[in-house]
């Protein structure tokens, strides 16, 4: 299978069709305030005490901000290139994966388990709505490799670089990035019982590194916050969000295993038949051969999986660090299904469950492209007719294990293509602050700002497409504070608005916008043409006098 020519192409040519489709799909929410913060490390000239809207800013670390600034710095303010930077580190995330899935099972195993990782939704969605995870599980998948390198081959640059790959990941999203090389180490070093190992000097030199690579993180916060900000980067920001008392409600302990049957898409039933033999082959694991099985891969997924699992604050993206080793686990055993005579009838199920899921995935986007969205390009039809009906014609074929990972591919290509080309820029259009920034930059007078009040609005995209961003008034009383602010422009919603009037404040309406939906808050009314009308919001854009 690897060695096919053709079918290399066709698994390079798909992630490309749906990549360079992602790149003018515009930043939203939280992705698009990761890249304004990054827009003002470049405006304020400092790389270490971030801000947002011009206010400290003390959530996340730098490392994805350096990224967007350098990026900025050197192309202008492009968010496709931005785009291209993020999935360009990320390509390390790709070649570890390959390196420990080879490192343990062989190099079939390491290029089926990156096929799986960098097709699947986990993988192309996320480097197009950019979180730091999606940098994170680069760096992590990168430390498990160097350091089970290390207590294999004894290279003493393996561990130094393990322990780089550990710091960077706490650059990237703090202390999280440590927990799963922690586990995955861990865990095969003490089931194997080198204990010398795990109770070695060298750790404290690992620790000195690491703690050398986060000086930027942990100076920012010191001089913005003071200790405080230090407190939050080690324990409020991450006990905080398990426990529920910094953010995060969410009681579903089960919410991670129902969000990877979609994350891991197309690659869902070969990732529940992989884990079920894992399992099941570590049940029955005879005590003579512990020394010789790895574990590396299965605590990094169980133990980090089952504190998210529990924590009280939960997002899919937050699961990415996992997915590498999910599919190190998948391709083991989906290579074994193809070499292994006792799994044919387990192949041939395969064949018909995944006939099944490329026929459901390919029926979505007739209602996509057809009803929700009418599309009328004839480049996205053509795109997608060869897509599809590829995927079709394998439909209809005997399926070995290449015919049955290509007609997936096809399937979920032509539909991730889809939501890129077709209905995320829709869907866009109603996402109204892209629209006011727009106007903003063509109307506002030199050094005016454009500023965003009501609490939660969460319209960091405001800011990121302005000419002039200003800063985001949360409460009445920010509000307040702010006034009088002649030749401020504030972007609202209309209850805000009203309070406004209220307030007796002497303002201009610039423009109302009457059909304003966020794209992070959609349903099937909003999605049906004949329903659309009645799920509006109204914006307001204001000039103060």
């Amino acid at each position: 299978m690897t060695k096919d020519r053709l079918f290399i192409f066709a698994v390079i040519a798909s992630v490309l069709v749906v990549i360079v489709s992602s790149l003018p799909v515009p930043l939203l929410v939280n992705a698009a305030k990761y890249a304004q913060v990054g827009r003002e490390i470049l405006d304020n000239g400092d790389w270490i005490n971030l801000t947002i809207g011009s206010q400290p800013y003390d959530q996340k670390p730098p490392m994805l901000f350096w990224v967007a600034a350098s990026t900025f710095s050197i192309l202008g303010l492009s968010v496709a290139a931005y785009k291209i930077a993020v999935i360009l580190v990320s390509l390390l995330g790709i070649y570890s994966t390959y390196r420990l899935g080879k490192f343990f099972y062989g190099k079939e195993t390491g290029i089926l388990a990156t096929i799986f990782y960098a097709t699947s939704l986990s993988y192309l969605h996320f480097h197009n709505d950019i979180h730091t995870d999606t940098m994170l599980v680069s760096f992590v998948v990168f430390s498990v490799w160097q350091f089970m390198a290390f207590f294999r081959e004894k290279k003493w640059h393996q561990f130094v670089l393990g322990s780089v790959g550990v710091g960077l990941s706490m650059l990237t999203k703090g202390p999280v990035g440590v927990l799963i090389p922690a586990f995955a180490v861990g865990a095969n070093l003490l089931v194997h019982k080198q204990w010398r190992e795990i109770f070695n000097i060298r750790w404290i030199g690992a620790a000195i590194i690491v703690g050398i690579l986060i000086i930027p993180a942990m100076l920012g916060l010191f001089q913005q916050f003071g200790l405080e900000g230090i407190k939050f980067y080690f324990w409020t920001n991450n006990v905080g969000r398990v426990t529920g008392s910094y953010q995060g409600g969410n009681t579903d302990y089960a919410f991670y295993l129902h969000t990877s049957l979609y994350m891991l898409l197309p690659w869902s039933v070969f990732m529940v038949v992989a884990m079920f033999n894992e399992v099941k082959s570590l049940i029955k694991l005879k005590k003579t051969e512990i020394e010789t099985r790895e574990v590396a891969n299965i605590a990094a997924v169980v133990f980090f999986l089952g504190i998210l699992s529990v924590a009280k604050q939960k997002n899919p993206h937050y699961m990415l660090s996992a997915v590498p080793f999910l599919y190190i686990i998948t391709a083991k055993w989906t290579v074994r299904y193809l070499n292994t005579e006792q799994f044919a009838k387990q192949l041939k199920a395969l064949s018909v469950i995944h006939k099944v899921v490329a026929v459901i995935l390919l029926s979505i986007i007739p209602f996509m492209a057809g009803f929700f969205f009418p599309e009328t390009r004839i480049l996205y039809w053509i795109i997608v007719a060869v897509m599809a009906g590829s995927a079709i014609y394998l439909v209809f074929r005997k399926c070995d294990l290449k015919k049955q990972v290509l007609m997936l591919l096809l399937a979920s290509s032509a539909l991730l293509f889809t939501i890129n080309y077709n209905m995320l820029p829709n869907m866009s259009k109603y996402e109204t602050s892209i629209e006011a920034a727009s106007i903003f930059n063509e109307k506002a007078k030199p050094g005016a700002t454009l500023n965003i009040y009501g609490e939660k609005a969460r319209l960091w995209e405001l800011f990121l497409y302005s000419d002039g961003y200003g800063t985001y008034l949360q409460t009445r009383q920010m509000l307040e504070d702010f006034l009088p602010h002649p030749g401020a422009w504030i972007y609202t919603n209309e209850p805000c608005f009203h309070e406004m009037q209220e307030m007796g404040i002497n303002m201009e309406v610039v423009h109302e916008f009457t059909q304003h939906k966020k794209v992070t808050s959609q349903s099937i009314n909003f999605l049906n043409p004949n329903k659309r009308a009645s799920r509006f919001q109204k914006m307001y854009l204001v000039i103060l006098k």
